[in-house]
C-alpha cells in the first residue's frame, strides 16, 4: 500500500478538496480498506452546506465497498483481499448503546457519545472517501460480499 492516497477532505465549511494525505495504518481491532466504490450520502451535502460541522482535515463518506488490504488482532473471520462493505454507522461491538440495540447511538467502548451518535466514518473519525480508509472496531463494521 501507498504512503499516501487521494481523498476528499473538508478544510473548512464548504471548503471540500481532493487532496494528497497519509494513507491510513491500522491499529489493533481495525482493518484497512482499498476502496472499489463510494458514494455520497444526504450527510455529505449538509456537511458541505455547513449545517453539520466537522473538523478541518476531515476525510468525507461513510459509504464504500472494496478489498480488505490490512487487518489487525481482534478482527476474525476476515481475510486480506476478501471484497467487503462498510457499515454507515460505526458501532464499537460493545459499550451500553450498543449492547443494549441501538447500534445508531453507539458511544463506542470508551462511552464517549458523540453528536450524531454511531455515524462516525467522515463525521468524527476519517471516512472513506478516499484510496483507502480505516475501519475502526473493525469486528463490528465490515459485512463480506460473496465472490
Amino acid at each position: 500500500m501507498s504512503k499516501t492516497m487521494r481523498a476528499k477532505v473538508c478544510h473548512q465549511g464548504n471548503d471540500i478538496g481532493l487532496d494528497e494525505v497519509p494513507a491510513p495504518i491500522a491499529g489493533p481491532n481495525q482493518a484497512v480498506v482499498t476502496v472499489s466504490l463510494t458514494t455520497s450520502c444526504g450527510s455529505d451535502f449538509h456537511i458541505a452546506q455547513e449545517e453539520w460541522p466537522v473538523a478541518a482535515g476531515r476525510i468525507l463518506g461513510h459509504e464504500a465497498v472494496g478489498t480488505i488490504s490490512e487487518i489487525r488482532p481482534g478482527v476474525q473471520g476476515f481475510q486480506l483481499g476478501r471484497r467487503m462493505l462498510a457499515l454507515a454507522i460505526t458501532s464499537s461491538g460493545g459499550g451500553f448503546y450498543y449492547l443494549n440495540g441501538q447500534w445508531s447511538q453507539c458511544a463506542g467502548p470508551e462511552e464517549h457519545w458523540v453528536p450524531r451518535g454511531g455515524w462516525r466514518l467522515g463525521s468524527s473519525i476519517d471516512g472513506c472517501q478516499a484510496e483507502y480508509f480505516r475501519v475502526p472496531y473493525g469486528q463490528a463494521n465490515m459485512a463480506l460480499i460473496p465472490d
